[in-house]
């Protein structure tokens, strides 16, 4: 046991180094394997100081160890494979087990902004409108939202009148196309 790697582990977890021992040997049971010292130090190194903590320094070490066949067969934290990355952890590729039990690409979290509630919207629409034999058009949503904006020319309306439009038409029957959406944008302006 090298004094020196338990003193900067517990420098950078800001921890008495009786906390380092028992934290490092928590990590070393869930990552399932004797991680060596130097290892965990340098996953600390590729770890934003605000984003430290236990469940990431496993996660990194669990990722390193992906090319490594080596398993406890008596590990009981087989969940800690299917844990999502922080948001902050960059550089961070999910193992291969986690990436193949995501959700298809439809279905992933979108953005909270107007783009996204957009993006909800069309994808309702869109597959309501594919059920009933229609054809729907093929685009992103960013793409959907600047041809509306161009077919409605100057001044050109923000993605958050283009959101209203495409709330407003949403309650109706119809399949919403970039060209619906500007025409209700015009008309809506029209009558201001």
């Amino acid at each position: 046991m090298n004094t020196n790697e338990f003193e900067q582990f517990a420098k950078a977890f800001r921890c008495s180094m009786p906390m380092a021992e028992s934290i490092v040997l928590r990590i070393r049971q869930r990552v399932g394997r004797d991680v060596p010292m130097g290892e965990i130090l340098g996953a600390i190194k590729k770890i934003a100081p605000t984003r430290l903590t236990t469940d990431s320094i496993v996660l990194r070490l669990q990722k390193a160890g992906v090319t490594r066949p080596v398993r406890s067969a008596s590990q009981d934290d087989d969940d800690d494979l299917l844990q999502e990355p922080e948001v902050g952890d960059e550089g961070y590729d999910a193992p291969e087990a986690v990436k193949a039990r995501k959700s298809p690409p439809s279905t992933t979290r979108r953005p909270a902004g107007a783009a996204g509630q957009i993006g909800e919207i069309l994808d309702k629409n869109w597959s309501k409108a594919k059920d009933s034999g229609l054809k729907p058009p093929e685009m992103t949503t960013d793409r959907f939202v600047r041809t509306a904006q161009s077919a409605v020319g100057e001044p050109k309306p923000t993605v958050a009148r283009v959101l209203q439009a495409v709330q407003k038409l949403s309650k109706q029957d119809v399949l919403i196309t970039p060209n619906l959406v500007a025409d209700e944008i015009i008309e809506t302006d029209e009558l201001r």
